[in-house]
C-alpha cells in the first residue's frame, strides 16, 4: 500500500470517529460542560503522548496560549450546541468556520476578496439564514448561535493556526486548550448537573469521546497531514458533517428540517467548492488557505 493511499485511509478514519461525537453526546444526560470537560481530560492526555512521540515539547508561548484558548471556547460551544439543536445543525454551522477567515480577510485584513471567495461567503450565509429560518424555537434558535459561535472562534483558530509555522507549537496549544477544557469545566459541570446521573454508562462514553473520538483522530490526522496534501486533507474530512446527522438520524430519529437540509447542502457545497478552488490560487502573503489545520469537533 502506498503512503498516499495510507494518509486517504487515516482520513477516513477520523472523518468516520470525529463524526461519533453528536451520536454519543446525545446519549450522555449531562450538562454540557461536565461532557466537554471530561472529554477533555482523556483527550489532553492522548493528544499530549502523541506529540511526545514525534518529538515535540509542551511550549507556553503567546500563540499557543491563543490557539488553547480559542480550542476551549470553539469546543465548549460545539459540544452545548449539539444540547440545544440538532446535531445536523451544530456540526455543519461548525463548519462555517473558513467563511469568518475570509471575512476576517476582508475586513480586518482589509484584503479584497476574489469573485469566488465572494460567492463562498454569500451562499454560506444564505445556509445559515435557511437554518435559523427551520428552527425558531428558543432552545432550537440558542443552539443554533452557539454552533455558529464555534464556527467563529474555529475560523480565528484557523487564521492563528496559520501564521504559526512551529508544529510544536500548534500542537501545544491542543495540548493546553484541551487541559484547560478539563481543568475549568468539570468543576463547573459537575455542580450543574444531577449527580445521580453520573454513573457508569455516561463514564464509559465520555472516555469513549476523549479517547476515541478526539484522541486517536488527532494522532492519526497528524500522521495523515504528512503524506496527503492539505487539500485531500480537507475534502475528506468532510465525511463528519456528513455522517454525524445521519448516525443520529438512524438511532434517534433526529432529523432536520427541509430548510435546514438545504442550508446544509449549501454550507458543505460552498466549503467544498472554495477548498478546490483556493488550491488553484496563490493566495497573496499573509493571507489564511490552510483550513484544514486543526479539526475540532
Amino acid at each position: 500500500m502506498t503512503d498516499k493511499r495510507k494518509g486517504e485511509l487515516m482520513m477516513v478514519a477520523c472523518g468516520v470517529l470525529w463524526s461519533m461525537s453528536g451520536i454519543t453526546m446525545k446519549y450522555i444526560n449531562w450538562n454540557p460542560l461536565l461532557i466537554v470537560g471530561g472529554r477533555g481530560i482523556f483527550s489532553a492526555v492522548i493528544i499530549y503522548m502523541s506529540m511526545k512521540m514525534s518529538g515535540y515539547k509542551l511550549k507556553a508561548t503567546k500563540k499557543s496560549i491563543g490557539i488553547a484558548f480559542l480550542t476551549f471556547m470553539n469546543l465548549v460551544c460545539f459540544v452545548s450546541a449539539n444540547k440545544f439543536t440538532t446535531a445536523a445543525n451544530a456540526i455543519v454551522l461548525q463548519y462555517t468556520a473558513p467563511i469568518f477567515v475570509l471575512l476576517v480577510t476582508a475586513f480586518v485584513l482589509k484584503r479584497k476578496l476574489k469573485a469566488y471567495e465572494i460567492i463562498t461567503v454569500l451562499a454560506a450565509l444564505f445556509g445559515i439564514v435557511l437554518f435559523f429560518m427551520d428552527q425558531v424555537s428558543g432552545n432550537g434558535m440558542f443552539g443554533n448561535i452557539l454552533a455558529v459561535t464555534s464556527g467563529f472562534f474555529m475560523g480565528i483558530m484557523y487564521a492563528l493556526t496559520g501564521e504559526i509555522k512551529d508544529d510544536g507549537e500548534r500542537i501545544s496549544g491542543l495540548v493546553l486548550g484541551h487541559t484547560a477544557l478539563a481543568v475549568i469545566c468539570v468543576p463547573l459541570g459537575y455542580i450543574f448537573t444531577d449527580h445521580a446521573e453520573i454513573t457508569l454508562v455516561p463514564i464509559l462514553l465520555v472516555v469513549f469521546l476523549g479517547v476515541v473520538q478526539m484522541g486517536i483522530p488527532y494522532s492519526l490526522y497528524g500522521r495523515a497531514t504528512a503524506l496527503i496534501s492539505g487539500v485531500a486533507v480537507s475534502l475528506i474530512s468532510m465525511i463528519e458533517p456528513i455522517l454525524n446527522p445521519i448516525w443520529v438520524a438512524l438511532i434517534y430519529g433526529e432529523v432536520p428540517g427541509s430548510r435546514a437540509l438545504i442550508g446544509a447542502v449549501l454550507i458543505i457545497g460552498a466549503v467544498i467548492a472554495y477548498t478546490i478552488l483556493d488550491a488553484r490560487n496563490t493566495l497573496p502573503e499573509g493571507s489564511v488557505s490552510n483550513t484544514e489545520d486543526l479539526r475540532r469537533s
